[in-house]
């Protein structure tokens, strides 16, 4: 692999897609895993853990390096990155089985964001646009590609709303490449771009992940230019609240099925390791402990329903409760 290619691949504002809640449900009794990548065993894999780290699992074991994991909202699947050719999409089962390459072009894909059926994903893409990232959608099976964006300007790192009308991504175009990204949402289709962070004290905004009831966005931003920190902020760009103030990286969150938690990797430890806390911030919990020089990202979850009903029954679909339109 070039040098051009490994840079973008590790640019922070790459990692990693997260995912969206919708009317595919997550089966009552299955635990979520979550899904990261990691360098622990030589070259970049895909692993699987309990939310409480336990039980870790690979699921790729390949010469090429595998990361950027997403899954599915029924959990049954997870798409990824790989550079068995360049950088393209590929898709297995939860158990790492059937893996099944779903594009075949000459430039290097971004991690995807799945719809709420689990038939459609959006992702950024260099195709048709040499040296400039742009959003498309695709069906799971790899067909049916569709621009979304179509401009000069870096358009990365989508994520799909829980009600499946709205897409969040990190883009610079409202100034250029020497001014900070911020995170915008669009609709589905693409149009009615929207700045969530312009008005706010924040530079170089990466990584959006939406709560489970669609209210707000969790991203990482730089304050200041200091260390990168997590921050949450409403669909409509207000009420910023800051979660972690520690230095170095606090990056890439991505919300519990149930909402109630938020994943993360930090290097507060030294190395890049994968954190859980509460929504608030609070009582943050060490899920992996590599030491420095292994790195941990991308955590994944699924995000099917929202597996805690408040009447302790079955799992609500907020896809069903909330949809205004098929995506």
């Amino acid at each position: 692999m070039d040098k051009i290619s490994q840079f973008l691949r590790r640019c922070q504002f790459l990692l990693p897609l997260s995912l969206m809640v919708g009317s595919v449900s997550i089966a009552q009794g299955f635990e979520p895993k979550i899904v990261f990548a990691s360098n622990r065993d030589g070259d970049w894999d895909i692993y699987s853990m309990d939310a409480n780290g336990d039980h870790l699992a690979q699921l790729t074991n390949h010469p090429a390096s595998d990361w950027l994991p997403a899954c599915s909202p029924d959990g049954r699947r997870i798409t990824f990155i790989s550079d068995r050719d360049i950088d393209d999409l590929y898709v297995m089962d939860s158990d790492g089985t059937n893996v099944i390459r779903l594009t075949h072009d000459n430039f290097p894909e971004g991690r995807p964001s799945w719809s709420a059926h689990g038939t459609t994903f959006a992702f950024a893409s260099l195709r048709f646009a040499v040296g400039n990232w742009e959003i498309y959608a695709m069906d799971a099976d790899g067909q049916n590609l569709k621009n979304l964006t179509r401009d000069k300007m870096w358009d990365i790192r989508p994520s799909w709303s829980p009600d499946g009308s709205k897409i969040a991504f990190v883009s610079i175009r409202d100034g250029g490449f020497n001014t900070p990204w911020h995170i915008f949402v669009m609709n589905a289709d693409g149009t009615e771009r929207r700045n969530l962070t312009v008005d706010t004290v924040l530079r170089h905004s990466s990584n959006p992940s939406w709560s489970p009831d669609g209210r707000k966005i969790a991203f990482n931003s730089r304050l200041n230019f200091r260390g990168n920190d997590i921050f949450v902020i409403t669909a409509e760009g207000e009420e910023l609240e800051r979660l972690t103030n520690r230095e170095g990286a606090n990056i890439q969150p991505i919300y519990s099925p149930d909402g109630t938690k938020i994943a993360f990797v930090s290097t507060r430890n030294g190395g890049y390791n994968i954190y859980l806390m509460d929504t608030n911030g609070m009582n943050v919990v060490r899920l992996t402990k590599t030491p420095p020089g292994i790195e941990n990202l991308n955590p994944s979850w699924p995000h099917g329903a929202l597996a805690v009903n408040p009447n302790g029954k079955l799992p609500i679909s907020w896809g069903v409760l909330k949809r205004t339109g098929k995506p």
